[in-house]
C-alpha cells in the first residue's frame, strides 16, 4: 500500500510539472493585435449634405481570416501564428473606408454596411478587395475596384485602382499603419467619382 502510494505521489507531480511546462510554453508567444485606423483627412470646405453607405465589402480568401497576411517573396506569403486582427477585418475597412470618406467628403454622416434600420442612404459604394498585404522589405498594396450605386441599387459609377504605400518602420504595427494609408487613398479615388 505504501509503495502504491508514493508511486501515485510522483505520478501526481509528474503531471504538475507537465502542465507548468506547457502552461510556460504557451506563455512564451505574445499574442499581437491590430486594427486600421482612419487617417487625419483634410475635411472639404462647408459641410456636405451627401446621403451616402460604404458596404458591402468583399475580400480574397487569402486575407479574410482573423490573421495579418505578409508577403515574403514572389509567390510566398507569410501568416504569423500571433498576429492577428483585433475583430473581423471587413468590418474594420468598411468602417474606416466610411470614416475616411466622410472627412474627404465633408459628409455630415456615412453609414456602414448594413445599413441601419430604416435607413438608406441616396449613394452607397461597394468594394471588392482584389489584394491587401504588406511585401516585405518593400510596402503595402490594395488593388481593389468599387462601384457607386444609387438608392434604388442601379450602378451609376465603376472605378478601380492599386495603390502602394510605403511601410515605414519594422514590425506589424508599421505594416498595419501602412494598410491604414492605402485605404485613404482608396477612399479619395472614390470620392472623385462622388462630387
Amino acid at each position: 500500500m505504501k509503495r502504491l502510494t508514493e508511486a501515485c505521489g510522483r505520478h501526481a507531480r509528474l503531471c504538475t510539472v507537465g502542465a507548468v511546462a506547457l502552461l510556460l510554453a504557451g506563455c512564451g508567444s505574445k499574442q499581437e493585435f491590430y486594427r486600421l485606423s482612419a487617417e487625419k483627412s483634410a475635411a472639404a470646405h462647408g459641410e456636405s449634405s451627401i446621403s451616402l453607405g460604404v458596404g458591402p465589402i468583399s475580400l480574397p480568401s487569402y486575407i479574410d481570416r482573423s490573421e495579418l497576411v505578409f508577403q515574403s517573396g514572389p509567390n510566398e506569403f507569410q501568416i504569423p501564428p500571433n498576429v492577428s486582427w483585433a475583430g473581423s477585418l471587413q468590418e474594420n475597412i468598411t468602417s474606416v473606408l466610411a470614416r475616411d470618406l466622410q472627412g474627404i467628403l465633408g459628409a455630415r454622416e456615412v453609414l456602414s454596411y448594413p445599413w441601419p434600420a430604416g435607413r438608406s442612404p441616396a449613394r452607397r459604394v461597394a468594394l471588392e478587395v482584389r489584394q491587401f498585404h504588406g511585401i516585405s522589405g518593400s510596402n503595402a498594396i490594395l488593388d481593389a475596384s468599387w462601384r457607386v450605386e444609387n438608392q434604388s441599387g442601379l450602378t451609376i459609377f465603376r472605378g478601380s485602382g492599386a495603390f502602394r504605400e510605403s511601410i515605414n518602420g519594422d514590425g506589424y504595427g508599421a505594416v498595419v499603419a501602412a494598410e491604414s494609408r492605402l485605404l485613404e487613398q482608396c477612399a479619395a479615388s472614390i470620392a472623385t467619382s462622388l462630387r
